[in-house]
Order: C-alpha cells, then structure tokens, then sequence
C-alpha cells in the first residue's frame, strides 16, 4: 500500500471511532444534560400594621352603694372624714364646732334639707339626714356618722370643674376657691377631702397663685393682729390656712388674708400632711 493509502486508512479509522464515541447505540437511553432551573423571585414582605395602643378603660363611677361601702371605715387618716354628728348637738363658739352648720348646708345641696341654717341638730334635721341615709344606702340612723359624713361630702361637692389642673399633680395639695368657700385637698391626684373655710375681706383677700407652705406651727400668735392661729401654715408671706378662733359660719365675716378653717378640720389637714410638702393653689373670684 502507497503512502497515500495508509493515510486514507488512517483517517477512516479515527472517524469511525469518533462516530462510535458520540453515537449512542440502539437501545441505550438517551441522557439529557442538567439543567439549571430559573431563580424563583423572593416575594414582597407583607408590611405589618403599626400596633395601636390599647386606650385604657374608662373606670366606671362607682354606684351610691359601692361609695358607702367604701366610706364604712372612715378615720382621721382616711378620706373625707368628720366626727359624729348627732342629734341633740350644736355648734357653739369657735373652739365647740360640731360640724352642725356644715351638716345643714350640705343636707341643703343634697336637696333633702329646706330649714334655716341655725347650727343646732333638731328634729327637722334629724329628718333630713334620714332621707339622706336611705337613698344612699345608708343605714337611716339620723345622726351623721363618721360613714354618712364620707358620702355626704362626696355627694354635695360644688364647682368641681372649675378645679385647675395643678391640684391633680403629685403629692399634698390644698386648693381653695374663693368663690365657693371650699378647699379642696388632693394627694397624688385623688380628691381626698373637702372643708367649707372662708378667706380675707376685700381689702386683704386671700392672694391667688401657686405656693407652698413654708412652715408649720400648732398654734402660733400673729404679730400683726395679736389673735392666735391654730395650726398654722404659712404658705405667701404672712398668709397661710389655720384653725379660726373667730369662724363659726364660713359666710360670716372674714380673715385678715389667711384661709380660715374650723379648728378640727385644721387639725386633721396639719396631721395628714406632717412631714410632707404642702402645696397650696388660691383661685376663684372673691366672695
């Protein structure tokens, strides 16, 4: 064979190699290459709704039962007190006030009570305190007890709307309106009691603002009018609240500038706030 022919040969056997190396044979199964599927798009977060705050629940105004249930108890330490008041009982001279005028003012705002304003406990006020009793779920005793002083308060507070913000805040405040003749005693946001007190004359009216008492005496001498002061807290200057040993009737008469209580009433208000800060708010029109 030439050498033309070699290659030829050659040639023809690396082809049919080849053929045999890529062709599959008849029968075998035929494998298709991998293939690499597509990226699947990540969806969209769902955006999430800001949360609102839950609004706390009003509290409900607790029924007339429920306040004499809570007044049950009441002491000097506790809110809205006042001793007994009984039958037969009236109100003498400054320093023998049992609390029978202010018994019959209220009684009056309570509309249960249509008689003069006389400081003595009667029978016409007897009857009064009884209506009193039973339509608030009082025992119908006719005298006013330490329970029925609790709810007969709570239930004849005037102009409270008019109580400004301040008397709300935290800790002692004693707020008095000069308008309604009422102070108004509030301890971390919770009216804690009400007195019926009275303020300066015109020409030396109690001054409104904000203050805070600056001392505390158990009974001082004023050096400008020479009368003593029970209880005395001076809260602006000369001026303070303290027990009067001239009021007998909050709408007579008047003080020489100082919150004028009755002498029991300053006594419980000096004990509860002993050792704490005192603020005091004057505010309301001059009356």
């Amino acid at each position: 064979m030439n050498r033309a022919g070699a290659r030829a040969s050659i040639f023809a056997v690396v082809a049919l190699g080849l053929s045999t190396l890529t062709a599959p044979s008849a029968g075998a199964a035929v494998i298709a290459p991998p293939t690499t599927p597509p990226p699947t798009a990540s969806p969209s977060p769902t955006p999430r709704p800001t949360p609102k705050p839950t609004p706390k629940p009003t509290p409900r105004a607790l029924t007339k039962c429920q306040i004499a249930a809570q007044a049950k108890n009441t002491t000097p330490s506790k809110p809205f007190y006042r001793a007994a008041t009984k039958f037969g009982m009236r109100d003498g001279g400054p320093k023998s006030i049992n609390h029978v005028r202010e018994a019959q003012y209220r009684l009056r705002w309570a509309k249960v009570y249509k008689g003069s304003v006389t400081g003595s406990y009667g029978p016409a006020t007897r009857r009064a305190v009884r209506t009193f009793q039973s339509k608030n779920c009082l025992t119908p005793t006719g005298n006013v007890n330490v329970q029925t002083w609790a709810v007969l308060i709570q239930r004849t507070i005037r102009f409270k709307s008019s109580i400004p913000a301040v008397c709300r805040g935290a800790g002692w405040h004693s707020c008095y309106d000069r308008a309604s003749h009422q102070d108004f005693l509030f301890k971390n946001g919770k009216l804690w009691n009400v007195w019926l007190v009275r303020g300066g004359a015109y020409s030396t009216q109690t001054r409104t603002g904000n203050y805070k008492v600056t001392a505390r005496y158990k009974e001082k001498v004023s050096s400008l009018y020479d009368v003593k002061m029970y209880y005395f807290m001076p809260h602006s200057g000369g001026q303070g609240q303290h027990g009067s040993g001239f009021m007998v009737d909050p709408w007579v008469g008047h003080s020489h500038g100082c919150i004028n209580m009755y002498i029991k009433d300053a006594k419980v208000l000096f004990n509860l706030t002993r050792g704490q800060t005192l603020r005091v708010t004057v505010y309301g029109a001059w009356d």
